[in-house]
């Protein structure tokens, strides 16, 4: 598939574990530079080192996000760190814990 993202500057929030990290890995397949936004720093080691990313082809910012000078912080960060921001995917989020078999029955 070519998304057309060869040497594009994705900013991933959330991109160190689960649908996140798989939207990583699919982003450098297609030649991206993801920058990951994510609170938790050993899952962003794990995911560089297994993606082989060093600087400049990647880059990660530890923060958490549900503050919004966290969230400014992070987009300043990554713009500085690689000169400019060209896509986001903004997948970071909280779990409620609810299923959805223990939802509203109408």
């Amino acid at each position: 598939m070519d998304l057309r993202l060869n040497d594009h500057v994705v900013l991933i929030t959330g991109g160190a574990k689960g649908i996140g990290a798989a939207i990583t890995r699919a982003s450098v397949r297609e030649g991206a530079i993801p920058v990951v936004v994510d609170k938790d720093q050993p899952a962003c080691e794990k995911l560089f080192a297994d993606l082989n990313l060093v600087p400049p082809r990647g880059h990660f910012v530890i923060a958490d996000l549900q503050s919004p000078e966290n969230c400014a912080k992070a987009v300043e960060e990554a713009a500085q760190t690689l000169g400019r921001i060209d896509a986001l995917v903004n997948n970071a989020g909280v779990n409620d814990g609810v299923g959805l078999d223990a939802g509203p029955r109408s």
